[in-house]
């Protein structure tokens, strides 16, 4: 019984290991540095190890690991930017304001850290630019112009790569999954049943 409890995170582990490159290429999206990005990578996987026992769904383990290194980048990134003091605080709170994009669809499910598996899946089919952009917004809380600083792109590339990540994953959403509120007060999909095929 006992090994079969020990053997159940080392199962887990080698599944994570061929995802290495999609991790390292959804890094180098976000810090424009190759022996940066894989450097995170090892400290992403070194995170991830840690925490084996949260992966509870060993088909999210993509999204899962991408979900670390956006937290492990930003956690470097962060570090090495220092820290802006606003000299007006309202002036400050209305440009934040002007960059945010209105509440979306998905924000409910993507601002709590337990995302459903679903929608865990969809974000990891998003294209890297996408995908990047809508967790460092939504998830994350950055407003557009970090995100732009960030990732090394204009403003409106930035507004732009948000804007089209809502709109492919609420589709996508809308098409694929049933919503509902569970009794946590969380948004949640399950995938809607194949339908059949006319005879």
């Amino acid at each position: 019984m006992a090994s079969a409890v020990d053997a159940r995170p080392v199962a887990l582990q080698a599944r994570l290991v061929p995802f290495h490159r999609q991790v390292q290429r959804h890094l180098l999206a976000m810090v424009k540095d190759a022996a940066l990005a894989e450097e995170l990578a090892q400290d992403t996987y070194a995170r991830a190890l840690t925490r084996i026992d949260q992966l509870r769904d060993p088909q999210a383990a993509l999204a899962w690991l991408y979900r670390i290194a956006t937290t492990v980048a930003l956690d470097r990134l962060r570090q090495r930017r220092p820290a802006a003091i606003p000299l007006d605080e309202k002036n400050a709170e209305a440009e934040q304001a002007a960059n945010q994009s209105p509440p979306a669809l998905v924000e409910g499910s993507i601002e709590r850290s337990e995302m459903s598996d679903c929608v865990d899946g969809y974000l990891a089919a998003l294209p890297d630019d996408y995908r990047i952009a809508i967790l460092l917004h939504d998830a994350h809380g950055l407003a557009n112009a970090e995100i732009a600083e960030l990732v090394g792109c204009s403003l409106a590339t930035a507004k732009i790569r948000v804007h089209r990540a809502r709109e492919r994953l609420r589709e996508t959403l809308s098409t694929a999954c049933n919503f509902e509120i569970d009794d946590r007060g969380v948004l949640v999909c399950e995938p809607r049943p194949a339908e059949p095929a006319n005879a």
